[in-house]
């Protein structure tokens, strides 16, 4: 870390120079990785073991986490309970993910976490998402919340945020991501993100491929872990309506901000309601109210967001093979491709042949580049998109050709802060970092 870095925390900009001296995932990817448990597990000896005092919800996946985490939020919140959430990477605030009841952490919690640590983190090699989790267990406990969910960063057996004993751990997916550290085959990746399965703790999944289920269902009874599938209740997607089955009783949820994927999100979050209400009773009623005012509750969400309330301009982050396909099947309910503009953004890691060729039958393709380490350049996206268009996103050219068509912004979450900044649709909201950090 920066020998610059202040010794006395004064200021939300000396808590961002701390931070910035550590590498971070979305700049430098797995050279900023380093994955022990035993680090993680010191680390919070030295907070006073935060984590134990708290109720949890633990959330892995390779697609959906982040949905379900603020479904289950927002619907915990919506009854009344004390609700944190720990998620990342952040949109547009590092604050962000952080949360109690839908508000960011205050900067001046930040402050005091770092004048109190700040001593024993010089002195260790942590990462930037091994800080943050120790951030959010500390900032949980000191808040006394009556439940957190808790996302996984990455993968799950190793990730930091394994050291907790959670009420429940979730597995919304398993697809082909990161199998540059998590395993070349569905099987490897389901094993890697099984991992936070704990002895005697229920597991809920979402829609998993055989491969996937039977590694899960095997570790499942490995640690004597009843494992419910959220199948069970029949998840449908009609004519934008989410429509579950609780036996005889329907459960209907009507919102477009819900994908066709969402039917299965919102049928994880229902089961895990249902396998918690001994300890923290959700009604019928107030689980549907939590969902419908999840928008409302969590406004930067990054999954099939409307960006403006003029435009029919949409931001998703699918990033992966299986999030770009749901997102395209969603695409093709609301109009034809020929009817969408799709403005599309990579990191160099996800930029391949499949993710283009899924992307082909859309005949109008914008191209945007971003400034990170890790982000494709324009000339290597067009080698992929021969017959896509550039735009470049700055003031100048926010009157742009499709002001009143259908348009997705897509491809990559860090592409989320470039594309609202150009739109103008930050300004209400506090953007203390310069970029988007993992």
């Amino acid at each position: 870390m920066k020998d610059s870095v202040a010794s006395n925390f004064q200021s939300f900009l000396d808590v961002e120079d701390f931070l910035n001296s550590i590498p971070m995932f979305s700049q430098r990817g797995t050279k900023a990785a380093n994955f022990n448990l035993d680090r993680m597990k010191e680390f919070c000896r030295a907070l006073g073991d935060p984590q134990i005092n708290f109720k949890s919800i633990h959330v892995a996946g390779t697609n959906g986490k982040g949905t379900v985490c603020r479904m289950l939020a927002s619907v915990y919140q919506t009854a009344g309970f004390k609700t944190g959430m720990y998620t990342s990477p952040h949109l547009v605030n590092f604050r962000e993910r952080f949360m109690i009841n839908g508000n960011m952490i205050d900067e001046c919690d930040l402050i005091d976490f770092f004048n109190l640590h700040a001593k024993h983190i010089r002195g260790q090699a942590y990462t930037y998402f091994e800080i943050t989790t120790a951030i959010a267990f500390w900032y949980f406990s000191k808040n006394k919340v009556d439940i957190a969910i808790i996302e996984t960063g990455l993968g799950g057996r190793l990730d930091a945020t394994n050291v907790i004993f959670p009420e429940i751990s979730v597995i919304t997916s398993i697809g082909m991501d990161h199998t540059d550290l998590l395993g070349t085959t569905l099987e490897s990746i389901a094993g890697e993100k099984a991992g936070i399965i704990k002895p005697q703790i229920p597991v809920v999944v979402g829609n998993l491929l055989p491969e996937a289920k039977n590694v899960i269902k095997k570790i499942a009874d490995k640690h004597e872990s009843k494992l419910t599938e959220a199948e069970k209740y029949q998840p449908r997607y009609l004519n934008g309506s989410i429509v579950l089955m609780d036996g005889d009783t329907e459960i209907r949820l009507k919102k477009t901000f819900l994908k066709k994927i969402d039917a299965v999100n919102v049928a994880v979050s229902y089961d895990i309601t249902r396998i918690m209400s001994d300890r923290l009773f959700i009604a019928p009623e107030k689980f549907i109210s939590g969902i419908e005012q999840m928008a409302q509750n969590y406004q930067r969400r990054g999954t099939f967001e409307k960006l403006a309330q003029n435009k029919e301009w949409y931001f998703d982050g699918a990033h992966n093979t299986e999030a770009i396909e749901q997102l395209i099947s969603h695409l093709e309910e609301i109009a034809p491709p020929n009817c969408w503009t799709a403005v599309l953004s990579f990191m160099k890691d996800k930029l391949n042949p499949e993710i283009a060729s899924l992307w082909s039958r859309f005949p109008n393709i914008k191209l945007a580049g971003m400034k990170f380490e890790r982000a494709a350049t324009l000339a290597e996206m067009k080698q992929l998109f021969p017959h896509a268009t550039e735009l470049i996103l700055n003031e100048k050219n926010r009157k742009n050709d499709f002001e009143t068509e259908l348009v997705i912004f897509t491809g990559s979450f860090y592409f989320y802060n470039e594309v609202c900044k150009w739109m103008g649709t930050i300004l209400a909201i506090e953007d203390n970092l310069s970029a988007l950090k993992e």
